[in-house]
């Protein structure tokens, strides 16, 4: 199983919850897997994936020829690392899927504040500095 390494991700949830101010904060995700043995039925699998985490988001399935997508939107109530942890988890848990690549996009009302994009292995983080005059760019990894 994979864990977040701490220190970027608790950075990264407190530049949300900073940019948060009083508004509402949403998510938009979408996660490509791919999968791990041929022959399977990938609408069947990406159905099960969604299932498996139906807890977390309530996802929509999109199936392509070799891969497919989960996409989801959700209110954040807290920090966006351990949702987006749990989601990668569940997935490469099932053994029938593996996830690799994601696109987050992060709101505050309706001003886009956060952009993230990655895989199961790391993501890049891209956000405003407190300033508001430049971008601010994380790299995080994913540990075991």
């Amino acid at each position: 199983m994979f864990k977040v390494a701490s220190s970027g991700w608790e950075k990264l949830d407190k530049e949300i919850s900073r940019m948060r101010e009083n508004g509402n904060t949403s998510a938009l995700l979408s996660v490509e897997a791919v999968p791990t043995q041929e022959n399977l039925d990938l609408q069947k699998e990406l159905k099960n994936a969604s299932e498996s985490a139906s807890d977390l988001c309530e996802f929509e399935v999109d199936v392509h020829e070799d891969h497919g997508a989960l996409n989801c939107q959700k209110l954040l109530e807290d920090g966006f690392s351990d949702l987006l942890r749990d989601v990668i988890n569940r997935i490469n848990s099932l053994g029938t899927l593996f996830v690799a690549g994601f696109q987050a996009e992060i709101y505050r009302d309706q001003d886009l504040i956060v952009i993230i994009f990655g895989d199961s292995y790391n993501a890049t983080v891209i956000y405003p500095h407190e300033s508001g005059k430049k971008l601010e760019v994380l790299q995080l990894e994913f540990t075991i």
